[in-house]
C-alpha cells in the first residue's frame, strides 16, 4: 500500500501527512524549516504541528535558538496501531452482546471500496474451526485484496484457527500460486471449474453468511446473513463440487 494512503487510513489529513513526512526528512528543525520542506504556509503549519503533537507524532522543545520540532519515529505508528487494536479487542465481547438479540434476523449489508472488501473478507476467519466454501475468479479477487495479503496474512490466520476451505476456481488462475503440495498444510481443497463458465465475481460461503464480491470495476461486496440462504448456497456449491474434477 502507498505510504500516503496508509497514513490517510491511519487518520491523518493530507496536510498532516505532508508535515509528518517533512519532519521525518529534515529531522530536528524549526517549524519554518519543516513547513518549507512540506510546502505549507507557516501559519497553517503551526496548527498542523499541534494536531500532530496531540496524535503523538510530533514533539517540541525549546532551545536557545528557539522552538524546535521533531517527528516521532515510524515505530510510533506501529505502537499506536497495536494499542488501538488492543482497545478494540477488549470491547468486542461487549459489542457482541449488543447485537446478539438481533443476530437471528436475516440481514443484507453492502460494503464499498477496498477497505469494505477486507473488512467483510476477514469476518470469515473471526470464528475458529468453521469451514469456508469459495467459488469464482481468484485472479479478479486478487486485483483488489492482492495475493500478498492472502498469502502473508489471511491464509496463516485461517490455518492458525483451523478453518478449512474448499475452493472452486479456474485452473490457470491458481495453479502456480497454490500447487497441490500447499493444499494439505494450508487446510485447503481445490477443484477447477470449466473455463466456459468463467465469471469475474467471487463468492464466499461460511457459517450462516454468503458474501458476493464484485470485480474491481464495481468494487462492492454484498454480505447476506441468513441461515436459509446460506444452506441453499452450500447445497449448490456441494453439487458443483461433486460434478467437477
Amino acid at each position: 500500500m502507498e505510504i500516503k494512503q496508509a497514513l490517510k487510513n491511519f487518520g491523518l489529513s493530507e496536510s498532516e501527512i505532508k508535515m509528518y513526512l517533512a519532519g521525518l526528512k529534515v529531522g530536528e528543525s524549526s517549524l519554518a524549516e519543516i513547513a518549507k520542506e512540506a510546502g505549507i504556509k507557516r501559519g497553517s503549519a503551526y496548527l498542523l504541528a499541534k494536531n500532530l503533537e496531540e496524535k503523538g507524532l510530533v514533539g517540541s522543545f525549546k532551545m536557545r535558538s528557539g522552538l524546535k520540532f521533531v517527528a516521532s519515529p515510524p515505530s510510533a505508528l506501529k505502537d499506536q496501531a497495536r494499542r488501538r487494536e488492543d482497545e478494540i479487542c477488549n470491547i468486542v465481547p461487549q459489542l457482541e452482546t449488543i447485537v446478539k438479540g438481533s443476530s437471528s434476523r436475516p440481514s443484507i449489508t453492502v460494503y464499498k471500496g477496498k477497505e469494505g472488501y477486507l473488512s467483510v473478507f476477514e469476518d470469515s476467519i473471526r470464528v475458529a474451526s468453521v469451514s469456508i466454501r469459495a467459488i469464482g475468479s481468484l485472479k479478479k479477487f486478487y486485483d483488489i485484496i492482492t495475493y500478498e495479503y492472502d498469502d502473508k496474512y489471511y491464509i496463516p490466520e485461517r490455518v492458525k484457527k483451523r478453518i478449512r476451505l474448499k475452493g472452486l476456481y479456474f485452473k490457470d488462475e491458481v495453479e502456480k500460486q497454490f500447487p497441490k503440495e500447499r493444499d494439505a498444510r494450508e487446510l485447503r481443497q481445490t477443484k477447477f471449474l470449466p473455463n466456459r463458465y468463467y465469471q469475474t465475481s467471487f463468492t464466499y460461503i461460511y457459517r450462516d453468511t454468503v458474501v458476493f464480491f464484485t470485480s474491481i470495476k464495481e468494487l462492492i461486496a454484498v454480505k447476506i446473513v441468513s441461515n436459509d440462504i446460506a444452506k441453499s448456497e452450500k447445497a449448490k456449491f456441494d453439487l458443483m463440487w461433486s460434478l467437477v474434477n
